[in-house]
């Protein structure tokens, strides 16, 4: 009777255990000075987003707790309680508990049953209180000391912490040490070469202090601005070298997420980007990494991939522009191929969009450049309703200009017709869109503001 008891026993007790069993997390927290209010819980996705994951509700004591079934994602969090205030978390485990106010969160919070926390908290603190205690010195030596104390500090608490996330973190903000340059610099020859040698050391050198192959660095700011400063300020801005330095980065990444995030990074910046010249990189990403990796992406976007480089691979800076075949207001035929200038200025529009109607003088405002330089605007209508391309051209006083629009009349059937697909051929989703042109319909520069083009083309004559 006793080992039947007292199997019954612990056969209650394993259903207890299950009829109890601890959610996946539980992030409980106490914020003083916070009083019903909601307080949330997201995670950094670079270092332009934040994803929200959980929402709780603060007690008069400013008291609340984050619950849930499925595990969280590992990586940097913040808790947001305000619409101007919050802190940071790592989530490495998923139960514990810290504590804080609204004065300072930093020097007065206390963590329990996570290390990543209380490490990331104490480094924190100690970095406070010495940068602080330097604000106040005014001898250049005490300074130094402070310096070195703080490096010291550093060097140690890294050490300690190695093992943990948090320690990773902190490693990602450090910059590359330059060794010394050990030639004699004595004048500009020998600058220059010290400034390369700086150079080259600092690029070779710059993702040293990041693990690229740690999918948690997703879910922080560090990986972003790493690779946003990089390919901003060392990378030179020209399809070929934005391409080679690409493929390098990547060679480094193995790690599925991170790999998926850092080529979408890239190819997102150079899509559509602000310089002239760098598209043929997007071209290059997007075939080699998108078509050529299918196992990393979905099949949809792969699919609409290869949509998107059917459209913009002829459209590259180089390429020769496709024909445009148009009809003017004499009813003759217009085509983009025999426009006779030495520079052509495509201005693709809707006669009805405010944007466009905004544009337009600014174009006319360069009449004297143009026909200095021997620059034809050819002005194509999106919009095939005639009435109102023809109160576009007068209203404006365009006459000028090569107008088009995309009617034709079928000599036999006597049926209009339209040739020209915009959005397909000419990568128009948005109204305006110009593209210059050298004499051979080259495409030389595309989607320069108006006002800007007399400042391209004379920039595009000094680099010839």
């Amino acid at each position: 009777m006793k080992f039947v008891l007292s199997i019954s026993l612990f056969f209650l007790s394993i259903v207890g255990t299950l009829a109890q069993k601890a959610p996946s997390y539980e992030i409980k927290g106490t914020i003083k000075g916070l009083k019903n209010v909601d307080v949330y819980l997201a995670h950094y996705f670079g270092s332009s987003q934040q994803v929200i994951k959980d929402t709780a509700r603060a007690n008069e004591l400013g008291q609340f707790t984050f619950k849930g079934k499925e595990a969280l994602p590992k990586g940097l969090y913040l808790v947001s309680f305000s619409t101007t205030k919050y802190l940071d978390l790592i989530i490495g485990t998923d139960h514990f508990s810290f504590e804080t106010d609204t004065v300072d969160v930093v020097t007065n919070m206390q963590v329990k049953g996570s290390e990543e926390n209380a490490a990331f908290y104490t480094f924190q603190q100690e970095m406070n209180k010495q940068y602080r205690a330097m604000q106040s010195m005014t001898d250049a030596q005490q300074v130094e000391v402070t310096r070195k104390r703080i490096a010291a500090y550093q060097k140690e608490w890294m050490l300690k912490n190695q093992s943990l996330f948090v320690s990773k973190l902190i490693k990602a903000t450090f910059e590359p040490e330059i060794p010394a340059y050990k030639n004699p610099v004595k004048n500009a020859v020998d600058s220059a070469a010290l400034y390369k040698y700086q150079f080259s050391f600092y690029k070779k050198h710059y993702f040293d202090n990041i693990d690229l192959n740690d999918d948690r660095f997703i879910r922080s700011p560090f990986l972003q601005r790493k690779i946003e400063k990089y390919f901003e300020d060392l990378v030179v801005q020209e399809s070929d070298s934005i391409s080679k330095d690409a493929d390098a980065l990547l060679a480094k990444i193995k790690q599925t997420d991170v790999r998926k995030y850092v080529i979408y990074k890239i190819a997102s910046t150079y899509e559509n980007h602000n310089i002239v010249g760098t598209d043929g990189a997007f071209v290059h990403i997007a075939e080699k990494y998108y078509i050529g990796e299918p196992k990393l992406w979905d099949t949809t976007t792969v699919r609409k991939m290869k949509e998107r480089l059917a459209v913009i691979k002829p459209l590259i800076i180089g390429k020769k522009i496709p024909e445009m075949v148009l009809t003017d207001p004499s009813g003759k035929r217009l085509m983009l191929s025999t426009i006779p200038n030495n520079y052509t200025v495509v201005f693709i529009y809707d006669p009805e969009c405010s944007h466009c109607k905004e544009e337009t003088p600014k174009l006319q405002a360069q009449e004297a450049f143009f026909k200095e330089k021997n620059v034809g605007v050819f002005a194509a209508s999106i919009v095939r309703d005639k009435a109102q391309w023809q109160k576009f051209i007068t209203e404006f006083k365009i006459e000028s200009w090569y107008n088009g629009i995309d009617v034709h009349l079928n000599p036999k059937s006597g049926v209009e017709e339209y040739y020209t697909d915009f959005k397909n051929t000419f990568d128009v989703y948005a109204t305006p869109v110009i593209y210059v042109l050298d004499k051979s319909k080259r495409i030389i520069g595309k989607r320069i503001p108006a006002d800007k083009i007399q400042d391209f083309i004379n920039f595009y004559e000094r680099k010839k």
